[in-house]
């Protein structure tokens, strides 16, 4: 599993931006192995293409554009919910790796789209 994770700084332990397209840095995970890398990119089409270029099979986000989602979803990679609020990125890598983080699919992604704010 080779997991991005967008986050709100790079210092130790950051926190999990709500932001993905526009989060300034994001985590590569690879299984115990972790690079925070400068996000770039303007947008989430660009980012969803820079993390598929880097070969990331899952993605952990607070929100997610439609268009960056697809991107993701038709090249098979799965994107996750942690939660809302303030979240550690390694609680939430520990958590997805419990199995206890919501799958962001198709019939869902409206409550993880950043113009909705009822999220359940």
């Amino acid at each position: 599993m080779k997991i991005a994770i967008p986050l709100k700084t790079n210092k130790n332990m950051p926190a999990i931006s709500p932001l993905f397209g526009h989060a300034k840095w994001f985590a590569f995970i690879d299984g115990d192995e972790i690079q925070i890398e400068r996000n770039f990119f303007e947008g989430g089409r660009e980012v969803a293409n820079w993390l598929l270029e880097n070969g990331i099979d899952t993605v952990i986000t607070q929100h997610i554009g439609y268009n960056p989602f697809m991107i993701l979803k038709q090249n098979n990679v799965k994107c996750f919910y942690p939660g809302d609020g303030r979240i550690i990125f390694s609680e939430a890598v520990d958590a997805l790796k419990e199995g206890k983080l919501t799958e962001i699919t198709e019939e869902n992604i409206e409550n993880f789209t950043r113009h909705s704010h009822s999220h359940h």
